[in-house]
C-alpha cells in the first residue's frame, strides 16, 4: 500500500484544517504545512504560528543563506523532518528565484544540497547544549520538472541523487504551466527510472481509482501527494486505504461497496470538520470580515458537491449571520 501525503496549499490547508482533517477523516500518512518563507531576513512569524506538532514543515528559499536561516529555526523547534520546496509555480515566488524559479540554478541547488548533507549528519546544537540526544534531521524535496523545460530537472538529478534525501515528490508539469495543461508522463517515467531516492507522485489525483492506477503503473512509487483532490473529497485517502485493505476480496463490487463512505457519513463528517474550523476562527479572529475570510475558503474546492444557490450565498456572505444561515440551509 502506498503512502498518501497531504500537499500544502497556502490559504487552504491551515494548521486547524490539517488538525481537524486528521481527527475526523484521517487516512493520510503525513501532513505537509504550507511553506515557511523569509520576510525581512527572518522566518515569517505567521507561518511559524501555523505549524502543528507531528507534521512536516516545508521551506522555500532562493539561496543557501535563506535555506539555512529557515532550517535552523525549524531544527531548534524540534522538527526532525523538513521538506524543501522547488515546485511552487506562482509568479510572486518564481520571480524571487524561489520554488520552481530555482530549478534552473544548478549552483544554488548544489549549495543547498551540500547544506542538507551537513545538517543531516549533525545534531541540533541546542539539544547538544542541553545534553539531549536527537534523531538525525531528515530532508525531502518537492519539485516540478522545471520552470521552462524538463531539462532543468534532469540537470539537477545527479545532484539530488547524491544528496541524503528521504524522498523526492515530483509534479510532472513545468512551473510556467502552473496547474494547467497536460502532465508530462514521459518525463515523469524517465525521472522515476533514474532517481535513486523513493519517488512520490503529485498532480491531479482526485479519485481512488487514480491512486490505484498509479500504484499499478509504477510499482516502485513510494506514494502519492494530494492537495486539491483531498480538499474536494476529504475522505479520499481513507477510502483508498479501505479499498487496499479489502483488496483480497474476490467480488470487486463488494470491495467498492465496502470502501465507499456513505453520503450521509461524508456529510456529517464534513460539517463536523467545518464546525471545528469555524469555532477556531471565532476564537482566533475578531470581526465578521476576518472570521469569514478564514471559513469561506473551506467550501471553495467543495463547490461541485454543493447547490449553486447555497454556494453563491456562502461566497457572497458579508456578515456571519448570513454565512450561518447559508450553512443551516445546506444542512437542510
Amino acid at each position: 500500500m502506498m503512502k498518501v501525503l497531504f500537499a500544502p496549499l497556502q490559504g487552504y490547508t491551515t494548521g486547524i484544517y490539517r488538525k481537524a482533517h486528521a481527527e475526523i477523516f484521517g487516512g493520510v500518512d503525513a501532513y505537509y504545512a504550507p511553506f515557511l518563507r523569509i520576510e525581512n531576513w527572518k522566518p515569517r512569524e505567521k507561518d511559524l504560528r501555523d505549524l502543528n506538532a507531528r507534521e512536516i514543515p516545508q521551506i522555500i528559499a532562493n539561496s543557501v543563506s535563506e535555506f539555512k536561516i529557515l532550517a535552523d529555526v525549524l531544527i531548534a523547534k524540534g522538527y526532525t523532518e523538513i521538506d524543501f520546496n522547488m515546485g511552487c509555480p506562482f509568479p510572486m515566488q518564481v520571480n524571487r528565484h524561489r520554488g520552481a524559479g530555482i530549478l534552473s540554478d544548478v549552483q544554488a541547488v548544489q549549495q543547498i544540497m551540500d547544506e542538507i548533507a551537513k545538517l543531516s549528519s549533525t545534531t541540533n546544537e541546542t539539544a547538544q547544549a542541553n545534553a539531549k540526544k536527537t534523531a538525525p534531521i531528515k530532508f525531502s524535496v518537492k519539485m516540478r520538472l522545471g520552470q521552462e523545460s524538463p531539462s532543468e530537472a534532469f540537470a539537477l538529478l545527479p545532484i539530488l541523487n547524491e544528496a541524503p534525501l528521504t524522498q523526492i515528490t515530483l509534479h510532472p508539469r513545468l512551473g510556467k504551466q502552473q496547474y494547467k495543461g497536460a502532465i508530462d508522463f514521459k518525463s515523469f517515467e524517465k525521472f522515476y527510472e533514474e532517481s535513486r531516492h523513493p519517488l512520490v507522485y503529485n498532480g491531479d489525483i482526485t479519485t481512488v481509482s487514480q491512486i490505484c492506477e498509479m500504484e499499478r503503473r509504477y510499482p516502485k512509487l513510494a506514494g502519492v501527494m494530494i492537495g486539491r483532490g483531498l480538499l474536494a473529497r476529504p475522505s479520499l485517502a481513507a477510502e483508498y486505504k479501505v479499498q487496499r485493505e479489502n483488496a483480497d476480496v474476490q467480488d470487486v463490487q463488494d470491495v467498492r461497496k465496502n470502501c465507499a463512505i456513505s453520503e450521509t457519513d461524508f456529510t456529517n463528517k464534513l460539517f463536523q470538520m467545518h464546525q471545528a474550523i469555524f469555532d477556531n476562527a471565532c476564537k482566533t479572529y475578531q470581526g465578521d470580515s476576518q472570521i469569514l475570510s478564514h471559513v469561506q475558503s473551506f467550501w471553495e474546492y467543495l463547490e461541485p458537491s454543493i447547490s449553486k444557490k447555497i454556494f453563491k450565498k456562502i461566497k457572497k456572505a458579508g456578515k456571519l449571520s448570513e454565512y450561518q444561515q447559508a450553512i443551516i440551509e445546506m444542512r437542510g
